[in-house]
């Protein structure tokens, strides 16, 4: 299984440099510390980096790698790991604890911020509870935890929510192990099962444990199912602001596990051991490092080994990249005569001779190489985040690791004439068509330069539609390289990329071939016993070849013919009615045009679907039309008959189109046909759930305003399946209010019948009336209490009945005693005598306004006006003659007052101009409101549409409405 790591090629695909701060000098915080753990945040709260330090403090560094250090336990810190997501998980010790404490930090913010510098859920376990040794390992996820000890013990918990879980309980251990616990991984909802698997490694085997239903058997598996048991255990948790809560006893449901022994003689030690994941296609994979070397599993499959020589201290995954960190053991005199030591590592073991030197090395499995590689003092952790790889060393140096980018690995790839890695590594990283292009280009040149005609042939056929043909063929006209030629120019005919020239010159390479006729049919299409002729032009009927290869049961050729000449129709017609290949006429029907594609569903469609209804459906969704092909072609109105016995193929189809689809080019009868197929599916569906999710789905689908659906239509099928809930959505989207109400009273629905009221009842308070009478009508035992109460409440204070006809109408009611109108009919006289005493008080207010007014005007008339100011009003001049006086007592200048000429005479008047603006104010208000020739029909209006009706006539007699014109 284990591959041989020495013959993978060595290359520097990676920089290394000293991580400095904002000051240009190396981080001082981390040299003060003794790490004892780290992690990332894998990118939660703008990523950060976390060590774990020996006197139980966390060192965080945010982005800027600015440190601050957060005090985590009193007396020691063990363990920390950190979720997928952004959950942290602490484990150390407190003073005063006979037990290790478990903290809990959401990392969603950064943790150097003042608020989040507490953890988010401390649990302090019990003397007497579980987990009953020192926990050694710890795996978490966004709702697990698992937890390994010395003894070998194994302990899981689940929850919606770790931080907001109140009733932590670790039962006891699922597994046990005979040696301590070293290292545990959560594989989490991916490839290759789907579920929740968790790895587990001692330093003597590795087991996988896969979470499993209660009741799940499974018989494949070697090893025995392990299930934990329902013994909670009590712990005092602890929330932000540290007040400690006991849990009360709670049975949940126990945790089932498969557990399969993947190694049972080799295992690995702490810190080596992590979970990877492909980029390419999601696969995880749980790898340790021994010094045996390096394996991978999956599930229960082991699946790759690599030789890596050395004792591993720790191993890491960053992307595709394995890294690995072996230390060096000390060379003897004789041993270095043999095998002489790297520079690196000399310099090291000569200047630092006391210190532990390791290898960092960077391992790329796909491509197989070596990265990068490098010596280093006592490696305290490596850590991965914004797309680096951080190493601390013991001096509390923190060096990072920068990737070269893609041009620059390849060019070193090229100068060692690397270009299997080079395309393995070119493809990896998605490059574009023409990026691989060049590089088959240059594999290519170097394989015809050592004479390796047939393999340089492979890579000039992949670089067809981006290198000029004429580049290849100039290369190959020597009538030795005739094979490879035509190799080449058929190639580039089945890319459909060869011009007049290009056929010409195959067909000339053909007349020259040895075995030109079995040639020449493979070309055209045909088999070697399909009757051919030594002319290559094409001169034969296509459609009558094809017809007579089918009358005379040559299916295949007939098909090759076909598929060549994109004769469509006859291509699938073979398939359906002659060969019964439904599945060939569908994949063939994904390789064309979109209106041959329409085309051959429309001839066919229902055949296909009749036998293949769920990829016939998933193949119709691939079409991908343009808008305007919508609108000619009526998608997907006219392809609706073709499912004319697959109900829940056509609404599968019918959902699709319309979240894909523009709305203005959907008819109604798609959402019409969509909605009936909803409702039929919802009256027959027993599941509780996919009831609600179909529910809210008709609700979306009548409540959107954008879409064209036939309200009538919809209204009848809603009663034909006895939707409630889409005849009154319905009713609300017409505004149809009263119409609500009286469904709703039909039915019965008398809860439904006051939160209609409240609901709509702002815009038709006529409602709250309705609801009133009828609820005065019901016979029961309590009257209707509760609901006439709530609805009395909303007619007092919005006033839209007098008392007395509140009483009339729930005089009907039999049961309705006095004591229900008490508290109503006590506000009510109540409200009446205030305003009463308010209305009294502004006549009051009036009158003596009125009776100073009038003793002004007669004072104005009758008594002389004294004018003692000897200024001006307006420029505080002395007066002199000629001057103006007015009665406000204010004396200008005749020059300093507004003159105003009279538009019927010729004499001039004069107005106060410190008065004239509020003047001119009030008596354009009175003259606007006289000349309202409208006023009549607003105040109509009016007094129909507010409910303050004796408000409405009193704002109107302001207005002066009935003075006499």
């Amino acid at each position: 299984m284990a591959s041989g790591i020495q013959q993978w090629r060595r290359f520097t695909f990676f920089d290394k440099e000293i991580v400095k701060g904002r000051d240009g000098k190396p981080l001082e915080d981390l040299k003060r510390a003794k790490v004892i753990a780290s992690t990332s945040t894998n990118g939660a709260g703008d990523g950060q980096l976390i060590f774990g330090c020996d006197d139980g403090s966390l060192c965080v560094l945010n982005r800027d790698y600015e440190a601050n250090h957060i005090h985590s336990f009193d007396t020691s810190l063990d363990l920390l790991a950190h979720s997928a997501g952004d959950t942290l998980i602490v484990i150390g010790v407190d003073a005063n604890e006979t037990k290790q404490t478990i903290k809990l930090w959401k990392t969603d913010k950064t943790l150097v911020e003042k608020e989040n510098t507490e953890p988010a859920k401390v649990i302090s376990i019990l003397p007497n509870e579980h987990p009953d040794a020192k926990i050694c390992a710890v795996a978490i996820t966004d709702r697990h935890i698992a937890l390994g000890c010395q003894n070998g013990a194994i302990y899981f918990f689940a929850s919606s929510d770790l931080i907001k879980e109140k009733r932590y309980k670790f039962s006891p251990p699922f597994y046990q192990a005979e040696s301590p616990i070293t290292n545990l991984a959560f594989s989490e909802g991916t490839k290759p099962f789907g579920s929740l698997t968790l790895y587990a490694t001692t330093e003597s085997i590795v087991i996988s444990c896969r979470l499993v239903q209660a009741t799940h058997t499974n018989a494949g598996i070697s090893a025995a199912v392990a299930v934990a048991t329902s013994v909670s255990s009590s712990l005092t948790s602890t929330l932000r602001d540290r007040r400690p809560f006991h849990i009360t006893s709670h049975q949940q449901p126990s945790a089932q596990f498969a557990v399969t022994n993947l190694e049972t003689q080799m295992g690995c030690t702490p810190g080596c051991a992590v979970l990877t994941q492909s980029e390419l296609d999601g696969e995880q994979q749980f790898v340790i490092a021994n010094s045996s070397g390096v394996f991978s599993y999956v599930g229960d499959d082991k699946r790759l080994g690599l030789a890596i020589e050395g004792e591993k201290s720790t191993v890491h995954w960053w992307f595709n990249y394995l890294i690995t960190v072996t230390k060096e053991s000390p060379k003897s005199s004789s041993t270095s005569k043999t095998k002489p030591q790297s520079n690196i590592l000399s310099q090291l073991v000569a200047n630092q001779t006391t210190t532990e030197i390791q290898t960092l090395a960077v391992y790329d499995t796909n491509p197989q190489l070596t990265a990068y590689s490098v010596g280093m003092s006592s490696i305290q952790c490596v850590l991965n985040e914004w797309g680096f790889i951080h190493i601390l060393t013991g001096d509390g140096e923190l060096h990072r690791l920068i990737e070269k980018d893609l041009h620059s690995r390849l060019r070193l790839l090229f100068r060692k004439n690397c270009y299997q890695l080079a395309l393995q590594l070119a493809k990896k990283n998605r490059t574009s068509k023409e990026g691989m292009a060049e590089i088959f280009k240059q594999f290519g040149d170097y394989l015809y330069g050592k004479n390796e005609y047939e393999t340089a042939t492979d890579q000039y056929c992949k670089t067809i539609g981006f290198l000029e043909p004429s580049y290849v063929i100039k290369k190959f006209l020597d009538s030795q390289h005739i094979d490879h030629l035509t190799r080449y120019l058929e190639e580039l005919h089945r890319e459909k990329l060869a011009n007049v020239d290009h056929t010409t010159l195959l067909l000339n390479c053909y007349t020259k071939h040895p075995d030109r006729i079995n040639r020449l049919a493979q070309f055209i299409g045909l088999n070697e016993t399909t009757p051919s002729t030594a002319d290559v032009d094409l001169t034969f009927d296509v459609d009558i070849a094809i017809d007579v290869c089918r009358q005379a049961n040559y299916l295949d050729e007939a098909l090759a013919l076909s598929a060549k000449y994109r004769r469509h129709d006859k291509y699938i017609k073979i398939q359906c009615q002659n060969k019964k290949d439904y599945d060939k006429a569908l994949k063939y029907i994904q390789t064309l045009k979109f209106d041959d594609a329409l085309q051959a569903f429309r001839n066919y469609g229902k055949t296909l679907i009749r036998e293949l209804p769920k990829l016939t459906t998933e193949l119709l969704k691939r079409l991908n039309p343009t808008p305007q092909q919508i609108e000619q072609e009526q998608l997907p109105e006219s392809l609706i008959n073709l499912f004319m016995n697959n109900p829940n193929e056509l609404l599968d189809y019918l959902e699709y189109a319309v979240k894909q689809y523009p709305n203005e080019h959907l008819g109604s009868s798609v959402y019409d046909t969509m909605l009936e197929l909803l409702l039929q599916k919802h009256s027959t569906t027993k599941d509780a759930k996919e009831r609600d999710r179909l529910s809210e789905q008709i609700l979306t689908l009548l409540k959107n305003s954008k879409i064209d659906i036939d309200v009538t239509r919809a209204m009848v099928v809603c009663q034909k399946y006895n939707f409630k809930a889409g005849v009154i959505c319905l009713y609300d989207k017409a505004k149809l209010y009263q119409q609500i109400l009286q469904y709703q009273m039909e039915n019965k629905d008398d809860d439904e019948i006051v939160a209609t009221c409240r609901k709509y009842g702002d815009e038709d308070p006529q409602l709250w009336i309705q609801a009133l009478s009828y609820f005065s009508k019901l016979k029961g035992t309590d009257g209707c209490r509760k609901e006439i109460q709530q609805i009395l409440k909303y007619i007092d204070e919005n006033d839209l009945l007098s008392p007395l006809l509140v009483i009339q109408t729930l005089s009907n009611n039999e049961s309705t005693t006095l004591d229900l109108l008490k508290d109503y009919l006590i506000r009510k006289l109540r409200s009446e005598q205030e305003q009463i005493e308010k209305d009294q008080t502004e006549i009051r207010r009036f009158r003596q306004e009125s009776e100073y007014y009038v003793q002004k005007v007669k004072q104005l008339e009758t008594d002389p006006i004294t004018f003692q100011d000897p200024k001006c009003s307006s420029c505080k001049m002395d007066l002199d003659i000629p001057c103006v006086h007015f009665f406000c007592e204010h004396s200008f200048h005749e020059h300093c007052a507004y003159a105003v000429e009279s538009a019927n005479s010729a004499e001039i008047t004069y107005e106060c101009p410190l008065c004239s603006g509020d003047n001119r104010k009030w008596l354009g208000l009175i003259n606007s409101q006289r000349a309202d020739k409208d006023i009549c029909e607003t105040f109509h209006q009016e007094l129909e549409t507010r409910q303050d009706k004796f408000g409405v006539i009193a704002e109107f007699l302001g207005h002066r409405l009935f003075d006499k014109q």
